[in-house]
């Protein structure tokens, strides 16, 4: 059997070049690596066809990205394409680069047992996978559905819109080549009307080996709030900074990130010392060291939004993982069980807020760490990506 894996991985020289020129490690790409790594641990050593997810020349400084080829330790290769990166037009470039890839993979195995794991989806990956199974018409092609394509960017130009309408009836033509789907939501099933036995549900992974178990230093005197990721003000930043307001002196607003609000943090962050904006972190390690000297982490979401119930944020585990208490919204994407270790919020106002925060900051340093670790082991033991990738061979080989 062969394996190929169409995602959005890179080797470490291609995220160096991507980082380097105004682009940023986002959160599917750390998720991306966690179930590749997974699959390799089940013994499973796919070649992978990549394409990172940068932003439009000239916020990306380069009107081509590159192209970066590796091996990984075993043995199986890596490619992330090159192609012009014009606003609008550059998903057809990158669609066309990653159908070529595909096309030439297909042919070099033709005749041999084949599935192929699509990470994302994601046209130009759809298209390939399409591509391969043309080739190879008995390729099982399996697609992991992180996000919904329309639910993505909440603030789409009418442009972008209408694009987006044409995207998607691509997909759905795509779709058709699809054997099995790995939802991160159950609400998903519904929406794409996925036949019952077809697909499976897994919210992501973590990958334990990424894991930071450094010393920290932990600030005492303070209690520090913790939000990292998008910024955004549909996502409830508006309601977390006037929370501030009603806080004690001796509390902190930590964030990082990017996204529409930044403008807005910054600003508070002039008026309130307390609020304190350390910009986007490139450095992983140095993020999850961060996460870890906070006291507590904080995952705010509208839960009245249409797409909350299609996705379930990946910051979740980092921040149980940290090992102190986790605060988030309850939504759908959510699974339920998780609020057996984290503490739910069931509502963004910032009265509603506060009032979490402060029975956070009253438990003793003792009880925080105890609820913490709780919340770490339950990822780590069973949310961990080989257990996670172990669930889907079983399931794709049914």
């Amino acid at each position: 059997m062969k394996y190929l894996w169409i995602g959005v991985g890179n080797s470490q020289e291609g995220r160096a070049h991507i980082i380097e020129n105004g682009g940023e490690l986002f959160s599917d790409e750390v998720s991306n690596d966690a179930l590749l790594s997974g699959l390799d641990a089940c013994g499973i050593h796919a070649d992978t066809i990549n394409s990172s997810r940068v932003p439009p020349y000239p916020i990306f400084k380069k009107k081509r990205i590159s192209s970066f080829k590796w091996v990984y330790p075993s043995g199986a290769t890596g490619v992330s394409v090159g192609y012009l990166n014009y606003k609008y037009v550059n998903r057809l470039f990158k669609k066309r680069s990653v159908v070529k890839e595909a096309k030439a993979w297909a042919r070099a195995n033709k005749g041999e047992d084949v599935t192929v794991f699509v990470y994302q989806m994601h046209t130009p990956f759809m298209a390939a996978a399409t591509a391969v199974k043309r080739i190879i018409p008995k390729a099982k092609i399996v697609l992991i559905v992180a996000d919904l394509p329309q639910y993505m960017d909440m603030n789409m130009s009418s442009l972008k819109k209408l694009l987006k309408r044409i995207d998607w009836s691509s997909i759905k033509k795509n779709m058709r080549y699809v054997d099995k789907y790995v939802l991160y939501s159950e609400a998903m099933a519904s929406f794409l009307k996925l036949k019952e036995g077809s697909y499976i549900t897994m919210e992501g992974s973590y990958d334990i080996s990424t894991a930071y178990d450094g010393e920290i230093s932990k600030d005492t005197e303070k209690i520090s709030i913790m939000y990292s990721g998008a910024l955004t003000r549909k996502y409830g930043i508006v309601e977390l900074l006037d929370a501030m307001k009603e806080l004690d002196d001796n509390y902190e607003l930590w964030l990082t990130g990017g996204g529409d609000a930044v403008s807005l943090v910054e600003e508070k962050a002039k008026e309130d010392t307390r609020i304190k904006y350390f910009g986007y972190i490139p450095s992983r390690i140095e993020l999850l060291k961060k996460q870890k000297e906070a006291t507590m982490l904080i995952n705010i979401r509208d839960p009245k939004e249409p797409a909350s119930k299609y996705c379930f944020p990946s910051k979740i585990f980092e921040y149980m993982v940290s090992g102190n208490p986790v605060l988030s919204t309850v939504i759908e994407g959510i699974p339920r069980e998780y609020f057996d270790y984290i503490i739910p919020l069931p509502d963004i106002d910032s009265a509603t807020l506060c009032k979490k925060i402060r029975d956070v900051a009253k438990m003793s340093a003792e009880e925080r760490a105890s609820y913490g670790e709780k919340a770490r082991d339950y990822v780590l033991k069973r949310k961990n990506n080989v257990a996670q990738m172990k669930a889907v061979l079983d399931f794709i080989s049914e």
